[in-house]
């Protein structure tokens, strides 16, 4: 039976009570039916997993701390979708893997999707994130950001860059090393988005001879990337 998880984002130090809030009380307590001395893991989403015996009441205690390196070194530069897509994306990008994500409105749904819009979303795109990164044990918790388009990341701090198009004539491969995966929005890329990736030395990849939906194609790239 896998061990009760919960995400604390805080210094945790060993032998000493950590006070739980109302939410986490009421997950172990009504939802998990944690008892008294049960033994939990609690993560900090910075590579510990702590092991921990809660109280039964409040608060728990850390035991032992264990220390990971991280595993997952790409970033997803994400284009916004509808609702269940998107929230879809997020959730399983986490499973398989990424170590930030960044959300922007593609050049061809301008229409669609505003900026502001999504940023009041960002409480509930925390708690998938939070959900996924705790379902998957996956120690360092992604960080999420957005931007108005494509145009407002400074690419160059990235050494790798990866973009995910239909048209490429390169197949991407297993185990690919790179920082930075762009993928794009429900009708692609628009002449201007490829010119400005193409100037930041991107490189073009496809994943194969089946199209894929805009939410799916990260989800296969990250995990040939990683496994």
């Amino acid at each position: 039976m896998k061990t009760v998880s919960i995400l604390l984002k805080k210094k945790l130090e060993e032998n000493i009570d950590h006070f739980l809030d109302n939410s986490q009380i009421h997950y172990l307590k009504k939802v998990l039916k944690v008892k008294e001395g049960e033994r939990i893991h609690v993560y900090d989403g910075q590579g510990n997993r702590n092991f921990s015996i809660f109280n039964g009441k409040d608060a728990i205690k850390i035991l032992e701390k264990e220390k990971h390196e991280r595993k997952f070194t790409t970033t997803a530069l994400i284009p916004f979708l509808k609702k269940t897509q998107f929230e879809f994306q997020l959730q399983k990008i986490v499973e398989v893997g990424v170590r930030d994500i960044i959300c922007y409105v593609s050049a061809k749904t301008l229409a669609q999707y505003e900026l502001q819009k999504e940023i009041e979303k960002a409480q509930r795109y925390d708690e998938i994130i939070a959900s996924a990164f705790l379902q998957s044990e996956s120690l360092y918790l992604p960080k999420i950001t957005f931007l108005d388009s494509l145009y407002s990341l400074d690419l160059t701090k990235f050494k790798k860059i990866i973009v995910l198009h239909q048209n490429a004539k390169e197949v991407l491969s297993v185990n690919l090393e790179c920082d930075l995966i762009v993928t794009g929005g429900e009708f692609g890329f628009d002449e201007s988005e490829e010119k400005f990736l193409l100037q930041n030395q991107a490189t073009f990849f496809n994943l194969g001879e089946n199209i894929l939906r805009a939410e799916t194609a990260p989800i296969v790239a990250l995990s040939r990337i990683n496994f």
